[in-house]
């Protein structure tokens, strides 16, 4: 015969088994992730650069829990992959979303809210990052930023050089900022 002790033991086990079920089923299995870069930032301090990749769903919609995921790569060390440190995903390279939905996202850097980028779909379908450069949208493909001193928390920044494809023309067009 079953106790009432052992009773409750049962029913709690099976709510603790029903209930990882359930929340399992709702997630989305990490392997229906593709991930492909966007675009990359250099410095001039070095020949490191940061990656930032967009993740979307195998039905091609953007990943909304993460579209992107942002990391080193360490050429200078053997091409080794590397995560950004807190500060560097706080007060530098890290992003902030101000939208997100399956198709489209809107956000800006930690370091310079001025400028409003847009991940969306291009005319072949793959998701990009969309911003103005010199007055015209563009395809933002890389970034390049030259530091001339200055220390870890204050660097010198005298030029950003923002690299990317005319919407209209489909050629290359570059924007020099001055800080």
């Amino acid at each position: 015969m079953f106790t009432n002790s052992k009773i409750k033991n049962i029913r709690t086990v099976c709510l603790f088994v029903f209930t990882f079920l359930l929340l399992t089923s709702f997630t989305e299995n990490n392997n229906s992730i593709i991930s492909y870069n966007l675009f990359k930032i250099g410095r001039s301090k070095d020949a490191n650069e940061v990656i930032f990749d967009i993740n979307v769903t195998k039905e091609n919609y953007l990943y909304v829990h993460g579209p992107v995921t942002i990391y080193w790569i360490k050429y200078t060390n053997n091409n080794r992959k590397e995560p950004l440190t807190w500060v560097q995903r706080n007060y530098a390279y890290g992003i902030e979303y101000t939208f997100i939905s399956k198709n489209y996202a809107e956000f800006h850097f930690v370091s310079y809210k001025k400028r409003k980028l847009i991940i969306k779909k291009d005319t072949d379908g793959k998701f990009k990052v969309f911003s103005t450069i010199n007055g015209q949208e563009a395809i933002v493909n890389y970034i390049f930023i030259q530091i001339d001193g200055g220390t870890f928390w204050l660097p010198k920044i005298t030029k950003v050089e923002v690299q990317g494809e005319s919407i209209n023309t489909r050629q290359k067009i570059i924007e020099i900022i001055k800080p």
